[in-house]
């Protein structure tokens, strides 16, 4: 409903102030406003105008134009961090040498030069089991700096798995309680672990035991992490050849001759995941992978008491980033040069 005001004339009719209006709407009958009442709209009005100001600082600036919005800041905040890569790093066998575990975490940049600080921000890092060797006083040591160094990552907000290998059944436990008595075994030590769309476990997994669990990797990795802490008893595939700690499906010679990539892409796809990723076997010649890069072997004899490369200080490590892009990374080998890769990762044929 429109207010009754007088008809606008010359410019002095235009120049009316807020009392003469006033006056005009008493002498229509409406009651003017008490004082008060217009002081307390002032301020508010003063108030608003004070949190618009410091809402949007630039507005003045941009000549009234609307700025952006503390959302729209947000969400190209969301989407800068979402570009982030994600990056995992697979490091092979170790067996109790805590020098090459620093060294690889140094090649990937994933610690500092002293080996204590974790600098590899959200990284995740996989150790693909055989932390230990077998019971010798170095082990102590190894146990001791992966548990310091998987505190730090969680504080940076990485991450450290392990996924147990033959010689960590019975070493990791003892030891846990000889040195760390007051705390619960580490949840980091897992049967297996998918990450990525990939498959990280110690031996290979074969779709036979696969289907013996269900087709549940859940429980089997619970199974394990159940007895490894004392609480479960022992699973029935745990010492087997064909079970994941001991099997050499994937990683042995008949696996270079004769792979069967058929029956590993019916697996796959059955997990829902693009590759398996293996140690238990050392690979002389440093990481290689099968089946068109659905299965990549990085046991690559790390120790000092398993092969060459640990004698001389080489090292190599597998870098999965975005779960597509995967490098094989050694001591001769740039972090940013890719190698050309097909969809699951392997270097494409020639």
């Amino acid at each position: 409903m429109r207010r009754r005001f007088e008809p606008l004339t010359e410019s002095k009719d235009r120049t009316t102030t807020t009392s003469d209006t006033v006056r005009r709407q008493s002498s229509a009958g409406a009651e003017p406003l008490p004082r008060y009442l217009s002081l307390l709209l002032l301020a508010l009005s003063s108030l608003l105008l004070i949190f618009v100001l410091a809402a949007y600082p630039d507005a003045t600036a941009s000549g009234g134009a609307r700025p952006e919005s503390n959302n729209g800041l947000l969400r190209n905040q969301i989407s800068t961090k979402e570009r982030q890569p994600r990056r995992i790093v697979g490091v092979g066998d170790t067996h109790g040498d805590r020098e090459a575990l620093v060294r690889a975490l140094r090649l990937a940049n994933i610690v500092d030069e002293s080996g204590m600080e974790w600098i590899g921000g959200p990284t995740s890092v996989v150790q693909i089991g055989d932390l230990l060797n077998k019971s010798e006083l170095r082990d102590e040591d190894t146990l001791t700096y992966i548990a310091h160094i998987e505190k730090k990552a969680r504080d940076a907000g990485g991450s450290v798995i392990v996924t147990v290998g033959d010689h960590d059944l019975h070493n990791v436990p003892k030891l846990w309680k000889s040195i760390l008595p007051d705390k619960p075994f580490p949840l980091w030590m897992r049967a297996l672990h998918i990450e990525d769309r990939t498959l990280f476990v110690h031996g290979s997994l074969s779709r036979s035991v696969f289907h013996e669990i269900g087709g549940n990797v859940t429980r089997l990795d619970e199974e394990v992490a159940t007895w490894l802490a004392g609480t479960g008893i022992k699973p029935p595939w745990i010492g087997r050849g064909d079970g994941p700690v001991w099997s050499r499906l994937y990683s042995d010679n008949g696996s270079d001759e004769h792979p069967d990539c058929e029956e590993l892409s019916r697996l796959l796809d059955e997990l829902n995941v693009d590759r398996m990723v293996v140690g238990h076997t050392v690979k002389r010649n440093g990481i290689t992978s099968i089946c068109d890069g659905r299965a990549w072997r990085i046991d690559v004899g790390l120790s000092r008491t398993e092969s060459r490369a640990g004698k001389i200080g080489a090292s190599e490590v597998l870098e999965i980033v975005d779960g597509s892009r995967v490098e094989v990374l050694n001591t001769e080998t740039k972090l940013k040069s890719w190698l050309p890769t097909n969809r699951y990762g392997g270097q494409q044929q020639s």
